[in-house]
């Protein structure tokens, strides 16, 4: 019974844990009700006084905007990131973050935010009623020709452009100390429009090679208090997201690109796919006669400490699962380890060690606990074969030798239960933590985001290739831990146990780097554990 116990926890680990990584990031869809599917009898956008069919939403080329002007580029640069803005369409045409490569080799770019290889650059204006315009074509006038914005600063730079009759400024605020731009839109015309659209249109990225991610990988919407994420490819049809918008755009796992209304309340959004391009439109509707609409975007780093700055709840895009009250301060620990050892690999041991040292009264308690149960093996085998043929009765006799003996047969599961937690916490930290992108720990390891390959050896069922040293370590230690562990249970249920190194060294070998150290180190002080409880008492 107490290997089948725990043969059960540690199948149930090894769940949560693919769940975490496969179910949640790659196949999870919003609840139903959370988000308003596309009506068939919306009121046409004929009415004012009512939001546009989303027929109507369907992209509306102006006359003017059939062809393409070129327009000039304006710098503006931050000690955070170096950005462009073209006048041709006012849109926002590259944003590269200083602090973060593309990739891990030293002399790799600053990382770009903005990839457009079919659809429009970002921040497009449309002005919807009986008809739409769009500002696509056309030609904006700068009030500036570069912008420079130190630590602290502020500076704003305003375009002003003719969309038929209607004149549209776009004001964008730029700050030296944050990644969040805020952005006053505004239309004056005598026609009468029914909302001001505000665009971000993305392509969506080619599937990159096994092992590696995309920058964006799906749209997120924070609606209320709900999170609500849609794959690229369930938008073909449309959606429409209403009322309490907080904020939406587009996220990976470790950047985002947020878009966020000032009225959520008002706002309403609209999500389409098509032709390779997704285009996430915020709509406002006028107010006090006024076609206006104000938004802060933020185009930066999922990191929890700066968009908890930032606020707009924009923390929410950093998804640490339902263990999150505890990943969050594991988090922070790993943070704060950091300005002493900067060096994110010798953070995760000693983060490993203190969890360790915080569990020895149950880890303990459980190892006692299963030596008990072992002490009981020639008794309970006796048991077996003597009611082999009444299996009620068995069970009633092996309970009864519990009894007498005072052996909880869950005394070794539940302290390995209760600590469940803490490691689907410090997981889904270690998966999430932006810090750890690009962070070197020794040697071959470069990257602790990235699996860990030595060399370039193409070997079956290893993608990248290259040999998994520290994964191999990690299951060989595993396997070790399973031997030193004391037995209990017929031989059969010792074999599958003997198994688990094998899949978790399997499950393993393209988890990131960072998650492979901590497993490896918890086993070594396990073995540790082990041998000082398992000493012959003198």
């Amino acid at each position: 019974m107490e290997k089948r116990a725990l043969i059960a926890v540690a199948i149930s680990l090894a769940i949560l844990v693919v769940y975490q990584e496969v179910v949640l990031k790659r196949l999870y869809s919003p609840p139903p009700g959370q988000t308003d599917n596309v009506p068939s009898s919306a009121p046409g956008p004929e009415v004012p006084s009512a939001p546009p069919a989303p027929p109507a939403l369907e992209p509306a080329e102006a006359p003017h905007a059939a062809g393409r002007v070129e327009g000039r580029d304006i710098t503006i640069d931050t000690d955070l990131y170096h950005a462009v803005v073209t006048t041709a369409g006012g849109r926002l045409k590259s944003f590269q973050l200083k602090r973060y490569r593309a990739s891990v080799a030293r002399d790799s770019p600053p990382q770009e935010m903005v990839y457009v290889t079919s659809g429009e650059y970002p921040l497009g204006v449309q002005l919807r009623g009986k008809e739409t315009l769009s500002d696509v074509g056309v030609l904006y006038q700068a009030d500036r020709d570069a912008v420079q914005v130190n630590d602290g600063g502020e500076a704003a730079l305003k375009l002003t452009g003719r969309l038929g009759d209607a004149t549209v400024t776009k004001t964008l605020t730029f700050r030296g100390d944050t990644y969040l731009v805020g952005a006053d839109i505004a239309a004056s015309t005598p026609t009468l429009f029914s909302e001001l659209g505000v665009t971000w249109d993305k392509a969506i990225e080619a599937i990159p090679e096994k092992g590696l991610l995309r920058l964006y990988d799906q749209v997120s919407l924070l609606q209320g208090k709900k999170v609500l994420h849609e794959t690229f490819e369930k938008l073909a049809e449309g959606k429409i997201v209403e009322k309490d918008i907080q904020w939406t755009g587009y996220d990976g796992r470790y950047f985002i690109a947020a878009l966020v209304p000032q009225d959520g309340e008002a706002t309403r959004v609209w999500l389409k796919q098509r032709d390779h391009t997704v285009e996430t439109m915020v709509l406002s509707p006028p107010t006090g006669g006024r076609l206006a609409s104000h938004l802060d975007i933020y185009i930066g780093p999922k990191d929890v400490d700066t968009l908890e700055v930032v606020g707009h709840s924009l923390s929410r895009a950093v998804e640490l699962g339902y263990f999150g009250f505890i990943a969050l301060p594991l988090l922070h620990g790993l943070k704060l380890s950091h300005q002493v050892t900067r060096n994110y690999g010798l953070d995760i041991i000693l983060l490993t060690v203190v969890i360790k040292v915080l569990f020895i009264p149950l880890t303990r308690q459980s190892f006692k606990s299963m030596k008990e149960m072992q002490k009981l093996q020639p008794q309970m085998a006796k048991i077996r074969e003597k009611f082999k043929e009444q299996p009620d009765q068995m069970n009633k006799e092996i309970m009864e030798l519990y009894r007498r003996h005072k052996v909880n047969p869950l005394g070794g599961c539940l302290p390995m239960v209760l600590q469940i937690p803490v490691f689907i916490g410090l997981y889904n930290a270690l998966s999430h933590a932006i810090e750890l992108r690009h962070a070197p720990f020794f040697l071959w390891i470069n990257d602790l985001s990235a699996p860990d390959r030595l060399g370039t050896l193409a070997l079956p069922f290893v993608s990248p290739p290259g040999i998994p040293v520290m994964t191999l370590l990690m299951g060989a230690s595993m396997f070790l831990q399973q031997w030193m562990s004391p037995t209990a249970g017929d031989p059969q249920q010792q074999r599958v146990m003997m198994i688990m190194p094998l899949m978790f060294t399997f499950m393993f070998v393209s988890f990131p780097a960072g998650l492979t150290l901590y497993w490896l180190v918890n086993n070594v002080l396990t073995i540790g554990q082990q041998y000082m409880i398992n000493r012959p008492e003198r």
